[in-house]
């Protein structure tokens, strides 16, 4: 396994000591600006405080406790975001690690934390202010944006420790999606939606309008709402899933559906182009940080492009005041083209091969995401939309449509889920090749692969990711393209799935002393069985009580209840805000013959 580079800590800084240097420039810029330097009696926390609000309004034209959340909130997704990433990339390059706090867990720690800090900041910046923005708590002004952001922060954080009970439980199961895993995966990638919120909620408290910067801002905050939804593909974007294929276009349908409905609604025309370019930056960063600087598996990520075609369209020629016509519309585009899109830049991007079998299912199945997706999607979007209809309410989806739509994508994303294994055999040859073989391996029956979602060679763990697909030479024979490492540190083995049989069989495995588990040998022939692709997979895993899984999977389903509840009641409120009337003239010193006093500067 490869130890940790003492300079790699460096990307654990660099953000947080940016994000320093800025709030110092902010103080710095209010503070000049403001007169408070001159000003005797006041309290230098409090005044610094101010200075930065001041400072961000003065940028962004809008409150300075929603910019100073929701930049807090953005620079803390960003943290987390890397973090995961680099991690995922580092487990299946390196394997396991020796140590809990490695520099990407840390950045993972540090950037949910900071959703917790983010919160936090515009709670304290809100109540300084005397906003009339969420409900207040004694002394205290809490954003209703500010309860999602730390319900968000908190929960995903709560997992972290229960994340290193379940592997001294369990074994070390490096997958994105055991129940603590996807407790952390989704506070984090949930959290650029309450960034938005905190956005809309102060635009709507004082009815601001913002400048260029604050409507940058907000854009690039759709584009991470898009980022923070694609994160679930992770297993599929390096290239070692453990699920079936079938949840990677439903995985892409869902989160273009969701965010880009949203986009559209929140920015208008244009709106869900410009969350998709936002997107492609971000993700092009990111593969460049983990594929280039850091050195590992490139990421591979969705495009969007079509999708956020479609909806622009859908919104073009439907409108979209008539939410369930423009949503079904937007849905069934995202899950038709916009799914046809990306499926031919898998195949053209040399990202993976893609089968015909199963299509008309994973359509079907992708039309429901999509559509539900689109509704949920609206939902969000309608906080950012003062329209009424001709009795003056609010232009909305119905609770009910709404509740339809979730379950719908409650099954329709559970309906993949089960894994079993056929009856197939395979004789797998070898021709050495130094470190690396050409494989071939005859199947039994001959017919096992003919309809195959997936069937192909991978190595990981070796210091990288290696793939080769397999082309059929003659009835249930194959030859890989490309020859594959069998040696060292490399694990390789052959995947096949058809329908719900997600299958593997082991080319070559390392001894690993650690965990008791024997070497598999790169034989010149072995005959062998396909059996679960976890089973080689998830090497390290082992047996436990199943009460302590049944409780981890009883805990986030119950936090993850309690997240949309909040997000919900938020997003209802934060509709509903009016804005609040003028404040008072800003009171600021000015020099009398007794010393500094404060004066009234008129409109």
């Amino acid at each position: 396994m490869s130890s940790i580079q003492p300079d790699q800590w460096v990307y654990v800084a660099a953000p947080i000591f940016a994000y320093c240097i800025v709030v110092l420039g902010l103080a710095a810029a209010g503070w000049e600006s403001s007169g408070w330097r001159n000003e005797s009696g006041r309290n230098p926390v409090s005044a610094s405080f101010r200075a930065v609000s001041a400072s961000l309004e003065r940028y962004t034209g809008l409150p300075g406790w929603s910019m100073a959340g929701a930049l807090t909130g953005l620079t803390a997704s960003g943290i987390a975001v890397l973090g995961l990433y680099w991690d995922v990339a580092w487990h299946i390059d390196n394997g396991r690690d020796n140590e809990l706090f490695t520099p990407s867990h840390t950045m993972i720690l540090i950037g949910l934390n900071g959703l917790v800090f983010a919160a936090a900041i515009a709670v304290i910046f809100a109540t300084l202010h005397r906003s009339e923005a969420g409900i207040g708590f004694g002394s205290l002004q809490v954003p209703w944006s500010a309860l999602v952001m730390g319900a968000l922060g908190i929960g995903a954080v709560v997992a972290f420790p229960l994340d290193d009970l379940w592997h001294r439980t369990y074994g070390v199961d490096v997958t994105l999606w055991s129940p603590t895993h996807l407790q952390l995966i989704a506070g984090g990638s949930l959290g650029p939606m309450a960034i938005w919120l905190m956005i809309r909620e102060g635009r709507r408290s004082v009815d601001a309008s913002p400048s260029m910067l604050g409507r940058g801002i907000e854009v690039v905050t759709l584009g991470a709402i898009l980022t923070g939804l694609s994160t679930f593909q992770g297993e599929f974007d390096f290239g070692v899933p453990q699920f079936q294929a079938l949840y990677h276009p439903l995985l892409i349908v869902a989160a273009g559906a969701i965010a880009l409905v949203a986009a559209r609604l929140a920015l208008g025309a244009g709106g869900a182009v410009l969350a998709t370019v936002t997107f492609l930056v971000l993700r092009s960063l990111l593969a460049l940080l983990v594929g280039g600087a850091l050195n590992h598996t490139v990421p591979r990520f969705p495009l969007y492009i079509v999708a956020a075609l479609v909806v622009e369209a859908a919104a073009s020629g439907l409108g979209t005041d008539r939410r369930l016509r423009f949503s079904a519309a937007a849905g069934v585009g995202v899950a038709t083209a916009g799914l046809g899109a990306e499926l031919a830049w898998v195949e053209l991007s040399g990202w993976g091969p893609v089968s015909t079998n199963g299509l008309a299912v994973a359509i079907a199945l992708a039309v429901v995401v999509g559509v539900a997706g689109a509704l949920l999607g609206s939902a969000l979007g309608s906080a950012a939309d003062e329209r009424t209809d001709d009795a003056g309410r609010f232009v909305h989806l119905r609770p009910g449509v709404l509740g339809a739509a979730g379950l719908a994508l409650i099954v329709a994303m559970a309906l993949p889920l089960p894994r079993t294994v056929g009856d197939v055999d395979a004789v797998i040859t070898l021709d050495r090749i130094g470190d690396e073989a050409n494989v071939a391996i005859q199947l039994t029956p001959t017919d096992a692969a003919d309809d195959a979602a997936l069937f192909g060679l991978v190595s990981w763990q070796g210091g990288g990711r290696v793939s080769s697909e397999l082309e059929k030479v003659g009835p249930g024979r194959y030859q890989s393209v490309r020859a594959v490492p069998v040696t060292g540190r490399w694990k390789s083995m052959v995947g096949l799935q058809r329908g719900d049989q997600v299958m593997a069989a082991p080319i070559y495995l390392p001894a690993d002393p650690e965990i008791g588990a024997a070497a598999v040998p790169a034989l010149a022939e072995r005959r062998v069985a396909f059996g679960r692709n976890t089973d080689i997979l998830l090497r390290e895993a082992k047996a436990g009580p199943a009460g302590a899984a049944l409780a981890a999977y009883a805990g986030v389903a119950v936090v993850s209840a309690l997240w949309v509840t909040i997000l919900v009641l938020a997003v209802t409120r934060v509709r509903r805000s009016t804005p609040a009337p003028p404040p008072p003239p800003p009171v600021v010193p000015t020099a009398r013959p007794g010393g500094w006093v404060p004066r009234h500067v008129s409109a």
